[in-house]
């Protein structure tokens, strides 16, 4: 090795302990060099933790001198007393309470506008399937050939109005049974978590992107999650569902209700507290597996598709929180999944139910059937298709009903930082 080489390898060596100027932090390790700065660096230009400080300001050189020095007189003899506990437990239950109203507002206003924005097909998803009760034609079973002649039809005896006949009800009914089938799904799920991680058990490892405990949600408890939610919301608004049915059905001139205050009223003085729960066994058997399997299939979809790389241009970054979520495409997707999913599966039972609410307007007490009954004399009569009658126009709605659902529910919770 040359002479000049030697000097280079030892002003090498020698530079880092210059630089340092033989200081070292509390935890042994050097400071660190100053980019392009001088061989030796004055004590003041790093604290004690060797940050470099702005010799320009006097007052930071200060503070940060001040801020190492070791007086325990300058320290205060106790630390500061934490706040009362009454005042944390009152701050923390005020919180929780504004979250969960918070919770109860976007469920609420994303049923309704969902359901308003669908109510024409609803409307003749509804005279499909009770039609054959309320007709007086013998050669007419059916109400329509298909969806645009019963639109037409429509169109022609009540107007445009008269696709949104009984909105009113369906709004008063949506927004509770939504408010509280999104808080009680979001509650449940959250203890269904909670239980999890307390017995110790870990989740798998993510796919794609990086995946916190706290987010990962099995299919199982998403299931159990929205069946609970379900049987909630249904139990807890079926009159004014009754109601919804039987004011839809009514036709022109043959009106038996004024409104939803004289039906309700009608129906209590008639019928009594029975007949305002008329049909809710087989509502229930259309809730509970309606919202497992459309929250459990919409849930898996959406988590696929912001950990899998292959949907990035399908995905948005929230520009407040920074999170990643998934754009109008792929939430209208994965709601319309799921929901078309769910009423396949659950629609022969909805058409009972439906024939179930309004059979004591055209049935006598006496000949008036139960859940299985109903189901038999359906298929007696009209065929397994009977159970499947207005499925084309249900099927129809369900991608802009449950797709703005979620779409709706998703940007109020971001906006209002449930």
């Amino acid at each position: 090795m040359s002479a000049d080489d030697r000097k280079t390898k030892n002003e090498a060596e020698l530079a880092p302990k210059r630089r340092s100027n033989g200081r070292r932090r509390s935890d042994g390790s050097a400071f660190p060099i100053r980019p392009g700065g001088d061989d030796y660096l004055d004590d003041d230009e790093y604290d004690g933790d060797g940050v470099p400080i702005d010799n320009r300001s006097l007052a930071v050189r200060l503070t940060r001198r001040l801020s190492h020095v070791d007086d325990s007189s300058s320290r205060p003899s106790t630390p500061p007393a934490p706040p009362p506990p009454s005042a944390s437990a009152e701050s923390s239950s005020e919180s929780r309470a504004l979250a969960a109203l918070k919770q109860l507002f976007c469920g609420g206003v994303a049923g309704s506008v969902a359901k308003t924005v669908t109510a024409p097909l609803s409307r003749l998803t509804i005279l499909f399937q009770v039609h054959p009760m309320v007709t007086t034609k013998a050669h007419a079973p059916s109400y329509a050939d298909g969806v645009l002649p019963a639109a037409r039809k429509v169109l022609q005896r009540e107007g445009l109005v008269g696709f949104w006949k009984g909105n009113g009800t369906s709004v008063l009914h949506r927004f509770p049974y939504s408010a509280i089938n999104f808080y009680v799904y979001e509650t449940m799920l959250d203890r269904l978590k909670e239980r999890r991680r307390s017995r110790g058990h870990p989740p798998p490892p993510a796919s794609g992107r990086r995946r916190r405990d706290s987010d990962y949600v099995r299919p199982r408890e998403r299931f159990i999650a929205g069946a609970t939610a379900g049987t909630a919301a249904c139990v807890t608004c079926y009159p004014l569902d009754l109601v919804r049915t039987r004011l839809a059905t009514q036709l022109p001139g043959l009106e038996r209700y004024r409104g939803i205050v004289d039906a309700l009223t009608t129906i209590w003085r008639k019928e009594g507290l029975r007949g305002l729960y008329s049909g809710q066994g087989a509502t229930l058997m259309v809730a509970i597996p309606n919202f497992a399997v459309s929250y459990s299939v919409y849930g898996t979809l959406k988590e696929y598709a912001l950990d899998d790389d292959l949907f990035y241009n399908l995905r948005r970054v929230d520009d407040v929180s920074g999170e990643t979520k998934l754009g109008l495409t792929a939430t209208l997707f994965c709601g319309a999944a799921s929901g078309g999913l769910s009423a396949c599966l659950t629609f022969p039972f909805d058409t009972v139910r439906r024939r179930m609410q309004i059979q004591s307007l055209h049935v006598e007490r006496s000949m008036q059937v139960g859940l299985v009954s109903a189901i038999t004399g359906i298929v007696k009569e009209d065929g397994v298709g009977g159970l499947y009658r207005g499925l084309r126009p249900e099927l129809l709605k369900v991608l802009p009903m449950v797709g703005t659902m979620f779409f709706v529910y998703e940007g109020l919770k971001s906006r209002l930082a449930v």
